[in-house]
């Protein structure tokens, strides 16, 4: 659709929008019936598929029965049994769930119970999170103040408006930023976070906010074993939360049920959206630990102020709940785990045919490649080139649908594109995916 004809606010003034029609499966229509396959789930974000009827079949129920209650005065089912349901599928100790409409807002919402449980344990001079450069939190200012992706932040000129919050280099093994490899690092990617907690100062700092494997910003940057281990021992040393961003690797992305599950660590806090609803209902939920309900219910006799007028939408809580028993029924959890292993290998094949690519990495359907100048020396492709760009418009034209940053390498130069398929995809769609891309990256060199 051109822009001339719409009233819709689009965000890139140039880009020729296609309509989407319809979804089935892996694949999406366009209103001309051209078919894509949607080899990123939307935007991280469907794990089921496309057009699982029986989900919609579930919120135009609930909407005849329910379709709202001022949450400050009533609960409903679906919200109590999406809440069982999430600590059912929880690391050991989580307790309680707040509901909210999106990753964004889980991430603020974590953001402010941090802080008050600072306050209620007596140390009001808590306020920072700490964050990891490469890393985005969410489009709240409290959350791009937490975010540390330099192309995000330079672009959006929102600095005026940031809080005042530290960085840590993010756990980068194929471009270390510490010029070291793991297990001679002694991992001084993590041991950077106690560094930073002494430069600012152990009593200014309330937490720490990490994804288990960094998301579309990084390219599904994986940590090295003991990574969160070692951050977890820092946190409890300095009396500080950690809390878990698994919007992306959440409710079996990386084929577990949370991602964090692939080390031997339990947060304070664990945020979640895109994978919760898989699309079809925006929610978020934060998910808190005992210890820090237990915290305010000692000292606090009132309650805390948590704002949200759609916390808890009965239809959105029908939907998610629906998608994760769908989820269960259907072991995808488990099948995410089997099928990412299958695209990784052929990824990785494809990387042993492309001298373009540099690194393929990521747990079950999280994955990512970057792409550099020379294998040997790692270097990035400049900023100038818009590499990832090139090869996402390639695939598009040819029916692929894959998210690309930049930024891999330095903060601006490097590209890398990530792949984050539905649960149900096939190995006979992975082949499809790999040719189309394979193809793709072939086009755009011949142009280099």
């Amino acid at each position: 659709m051109k822009q001339s004809e719409s009233h819709v606010f689009f965000t890139s003034w140039h880009q020729l929008y296609q309509t989407a029609e319809r979804g089935e499966g892996v694949y999406l229509y366009n209103s001309d019936g051209k078919r894509y396959l949607d080899a990123i789930g939307g935007m991280f974000v469907v794990t089921i598929g496309h057009g699982i009827k029986e989900i919609g079949n579930a919120m135009a129920e609930q909407a005849g029965k329910l379709c709202f209650a001022n949450r400050n005065v009533f609960t409903s089912q679906p919200q109590e049994h999406l809440a069982n349901k999430i600590i059912e599928m929880s690391p050991s100790g989580m307790d309680r769930v707040f509901f909210v409409t999106s990753g964004s807002t889980a991430n603020e919402i974590a953001l402010q119970i941090t802080r008050q449980y600072q306050i209620e344990r007596g140390y009001p001079s808590k306020y920072k999170i700490i964050g990891q450069w490469h890393n985005y939190y969410g489009a709240t200012i409290g959350a791009l103040s937490m975010s540390g992706n330099l192309a995000t932040r330079r672009r959006m000129n929102m600095e005026p408006y940031f809080l005042d919050f530290p960085h840590i280099q993010p756990p980068h093994c194929y471009q270390c930023p510490f010029r070291s490899s793991h297990p001679g690092c002694g991992l001084a990617c993590a041991n950077e976070l106690a560094t930073m907690i002494e430069q600012e100062g152990p009593a200014s700092i309330a937490g720490f906010i990490a994804t288990p494997i960094i998301g579309g910003t990084g390219g599904a940057i994986v940590p090295p074993p003991g990574y969160y281990e070692r951050i977890r021992e820092i946190c409890d040393y300095y009396n500080i939360l950690f809390i878990a961003d698994e919007v992306i690797t959440g409710f079996g992305r990386l084929g577990k049920n949370f991602g964090i599950e692939h080390w031997n660590t339990i947060p304070d806090i664990i945020t979640t959206g895109k994978t919760l609803g898989s699309g079809y209902s925006s929610i978020g939920a934060v998910i808190v630990h005992e210890r820090i309900w237990n915290a305010f219910m000692d000292s606090n006799k009132k309650g805390i102020l948590l704002l949200s007028t759609y916390s808890g939408h009965p239809v959105s809580c029908a939907a998610a709940l629906s998608v994760q028993n769908y989820i269960t029924k259907h072991g995808l959890i488990e099948r995410c785990a089997v099928i990412g292993r299958y695209l990784k290998n052929s990824l990785q094949d494809l990387a042993e045919r492309e001298p373009l690519i540099g690194d393929v990495r990521g747990e079950g359907l999280f994955l990512g490649i970057e792409f550099v100048q020379d294998q040997e020396t790692r270097r990035p492709f400049p900023r100038s080139m818009q590499l990832q760009e090139k090869i996402t418009h390639a695939a598009f034209e040819h029916g692929l649908i894959v998210s690309g940053r930049f930024g891999t390498g330095a903060g601006i130069d490097g590209d890398h594109i990530s792949i984050s398929p539905p649960f149900i995809i096939t190995e006979d769609e992975c082949d499809e995916l790999i040719g189309i891309l394979e193809a793709s990256i072939k086009q755009v060199k011949d142009f280099l």
